[in-house]
């Protein structure tokens, strides 16, 4: 008699034919398993750039209202991909806020943290 394999499931296939218990053979009831018919995920838009949006060219130290819009309520600087900044942009408001914190202008930590 011939051997009959068990895949990692433990359920007998022979042949190369998709066993009907396995979730990922053909697309069933459950909406397991990949067909011609499923739909698409639309692709993620990127947030436009806030700086480019109001034209900003040079982030200063000295306008405490810009940077703090891209701090968070414990005086943290928010990451670009909540922000939508993009990678140059973010260093420079990166040492922005850093020269007006070592001139007292931003707190280090927020008033609730100390």
């Amino acid at each position: 008699m011939a051997q009959q394999r068990t895949n990692a499931t433990g359920s007998r296939n022979t042949q190369g034919r998709t066993n009907s218990r396995d979730p990922r053979g053909q697309a069933g009831a459950n909406g397991y398993g990949r067909n011609q018919q499923q739909q698409q995920r639309e692709p993620i838009r990127k947030k436009p750039d806030p700086l480019k949006v109001r034209d900003i060219t040079y982030l200063d130290y000295r306008d405490i209202r810009i940077l703090e819009r891209f701090l968070n309520d414990r005086g943290k600087l928010l990451p670009n991909r909540i922000t939508g900044v993009s990678a140059k942009s973010q260093r420079t408001l990166e040492m922005a806020v850093k020269h007006a914190r070592h001139l007292a202008l931003l707190p280090f930590v927020a008033e609730g943290m100390k």
